[in-house]
């Protein structure tokens, strides 16, 4: 799959009801509401998740994902992003390879909910990291229960990487079905 028909993938797939959810994630990076996400908006909104970033680091991350070369992050080039994160166990396609070494953005997206670094993500990590993004999920805590109970495959009542990287690799959403 090259960006080409990954872009076409995520224009057709927009109408999606799935994408519904990826629609309100994009949203929340895009302060302004103008439809992009400027480097301003990406490096505030990873800030307001732990996420902290130089400007540098902000600028390479554009240009990795800025696949029509304008300098922003429209909704199609968020849905490349997603769909390399979802590729991520399937060997890696050309796109999540020009993001960077295999597995490197599942387990950065893994560690925004992991905050305290203790390999598994729990409930009160979850329900803190969607209010950060502005999603009313996050304040409900049998919610977020409910979503980890989704991917929970051993049963401890966490998720751990291996069941996060499960959970993306079947089409998971961050909401929906986390």
């Amino acid at each position: 799959v090259n960006y080409k028909t990954a872009q076409k993938i995520s224009v057709t797939e927009r109408g999606d009801p799935n994408n519904l959810e990826l629609k309100r994630v994009f949203s929340t990076f895009d302060k302004n509401g103008d439809g992009f996400i400027t480097k301003q908006e990406l490096r505030e909104s990873l800030k307001n998740i732990r996420m902290f970033m130089t400007e540098s680091e902000v600028e390479e991350m554009v240009v990795k994902l800025d696949a029509n070369g304008d300098g922003l992050i429209d909704f199609d080039e968020f849905c490349i992003l997603c769909k390399a994160i979802d590729d991520d166990d399937d060997g890696g396609g050309e796109e999540f390879k020009r993001l960077g070494e295999e597995g490197e953005i599942l387990k950065e997206a893994f560690d925004v909910f992991d905050r305290d670094k203790d390999g598994l993500i729990t409930v009160e990590e979850l329900g803190s990291v969607l209010c950060s993004l502005g999603l009313k999920e996050g304040d409900k805590i049998e919610d977020c229960k409910a979503m980890i109970r989704k991917v929970d495959i051993d049963g401890d009542g966490m998720v751990n990487f291996d069941e996060f990287k499960t959970m993306m690799k079947n089409g998971g959403r961050l909401v929906s079905a986390f």
